[in-house]
């Protein structure tokens, strides 16, 4: 057994290396026999590998000859800020269909949509800030990396881990005093523009929290400041999951910097049920009391069944859909359309329980659908189903009142040009989808449905539907 610790070695290295950072971690259980090290340091510049380790080697000569396995990254300044820098896209999603039946009880089908939220990571040595631009909001938030550690340093004292049942129970009191002492940044904005930002910045803090209290790195803590450049292609609001696809996003790079997981695995399957975790967290400060379908969709990507209270099924897509996303520009809250369609069905209850069971088997026969399209060469026939599917499924939503003249008006312009479309989401506005076929960028047709589309006033987006869910990669 080793008479060393992580902090002796950290000490030394930092001492004789001059180290901008240095991170030692015991992986032999206590024993002192086994430790993983990275160092950065400008005594490494113009170096090769086998010179920087050899430097840190002859640093470390005496424990060396107790630990009979060390690890080292060592890294000039620059070569680590290069290392640090990430950019994570968390796409939105859709509801194919089971729009509204899912609330009671009934399945739904969910997909990605190619359009993401893009967050942008960088790490800078000299920097003693933690700063965010949320670009779609158009606000900025920074915060000192020692206030923060004193932050968690005190709810640490406060929380021991042994005596908290859960670092989400710890974290929801984080979430209450983090709400506070957003009030003075925030206090000059408008109140829906504030109630946004706060939410957004609650998020964050919540989230970094919470991969630092949890890391499996002994005592990590955050030793230098950040820069987060977080842009979405997501309408926020609209029911494109545009805060879920925040969530995965921030999530993810926080987990990854806190060292919950490496580049190489953060798609494992563990790691993703993780970052959807910390996600469907972040969404409980933005709506209370989510489903939990938006995060698992968008950490995961592709298509799934969901069940309220029943969980998820993945379904095995070939590839994407191709689809135009439409959209009405009409606002509308999705909490008043739920209510009203509650009205109805308790009003209604056999004539409105009928539908719930026609969309139910409306994604019964859909999903075998989605699951063998493009395995032929020749899927006409089978894209044909999908699109009376579409049909019916838009004239069930119709025959509960979530349509509007501008969608009827949407609807009408598609079915002109040959095309098949429904409501996605809640209705009432917001976006409706249009199926589009192979190749469809070779039919002049189609770009006449985009040209009136357009002309009409409405925002469209040609993208697909059950693609990839979450990617990280170096810049």
């Amino acid at each position: 057994m080793s008479k060393y610790t992580a902090g002796h070695l950290e000490k030394k290295l930092a001492d004789q290396l001059e180290t901008k950072y240095v991170r030692a971690v015991d992986e032999s259980d206590g024993c002192g026999g086994k430790f993983n090290v990275i160092i950065v340091s400008d005594k490494f510049k113009g170096k090769t590998l086998l010179q920087k380790h050899r430097m840190v080697n002859a640093v470390l000569a005496e424990e060396l000859k107790e630990i009979h396995a060390f690890t080292q990254k060592p890294y000039t300044v620059e070569e680590w800020e290069n290392i640090q820098k990430q950019k994570q896209q968390a796409p939105g999603k859709i509801i194919l269909h089971g729009e509204h039946a899912v609330v009671y009880h009934k399945p739904a089908l969910a997909a990605v949509v190619g359009l993401a939220t893009t967050l942008r990571f960088s790490m800078d040595q000299t920097q003693t800030l933690i700063s965010v631009h949320l670009e779609a909001l158009n606000n900025n938030f920074s915060v000192e990396v020692k206030a923060f550690n004193e932050f968690l340093s005190k709810f640490r004292t406060k929380y021991p881990t042994e005596k908290s049942d859960s670092t989400v129970q710890l974290l929801e009191e984080v979430r209450a005093e983090l709400a506070k002492q957003q009030e003075e940044q925030l206090e000059n904005n408008s109140s829906s523009k504030k109630q946004k930002n706060q939410k957004s910045f609650i998020s964050i803090y919540y989230l970094l929290a919470g991969a630092v209290l949890s890391s499996p790195a002994k005592d990590f803590k955050i030793t230098n400041g950040f820069t987060l450049h977080i842009d979405t292609e997501l309408n926020i609001g609209s029911g494109l999951g545009s805060s879920a696809s925040y969530g995965v996003a921030l999530a993810a790079a926080f987990l990854l910097y806190a060292r919950h997981f490496d580049l190489s695995s953060y798609r494992d399957p563990q790691n993703l049920a993780l970052i959807s975790n910390w996600a469907f967290e972040s969404e409980r400060i933005v709506h209370g009391t989510p489903s939990g379908v938006d995060n698992t969709i968008c950490s995961y990507g592709g298509m799934l069944r969901f069940v309220k209270g029943q969980g998820f099924q993945t379904i095995n897509i070939l590839r994407p859909l191709n689809i135009l996303l439409v959209d009405s520009k009409v606002k509308r809250s999705t909490a008043d359309i739920v209510a009203k369609v509650r009205h109805l069905t308790e009003t209604f209850p056999e004539v409105i329980n009928a539908i719930w069971n026609s969309l139910e088997a409306l994604v019964t026969e859909a999903i075998p659908l989605y699951e063998i399209f493009g395995n032929s060469q020749d899927d006409s026939e089978k894209f044909e189903k999908l699109e009376r599917l579409f049909q019916i499924n838009n004239d069930l939503l119709k025959a509960i009142g979530v349509s509007h003249p501008k969608l009827e008006q949407i609807f009408s312009i598609a079915y002109k040009r040959g095309f098949f479309s429904k409501v996605t989401g809640a209705g009432a506005g917001g976006y409706v989808i249009v199926l589009l076929p192979d190749n469809y960028a070779k039919n002049e047709v189609y770009w006449k449905l985009k040209e009136e589309l357009e002309a009409a006033g409405f925002g469209v987006h040609s993208t697909t539907a059950g693609g990839d869910g979450l990617s990280i990669e170096k810049l």
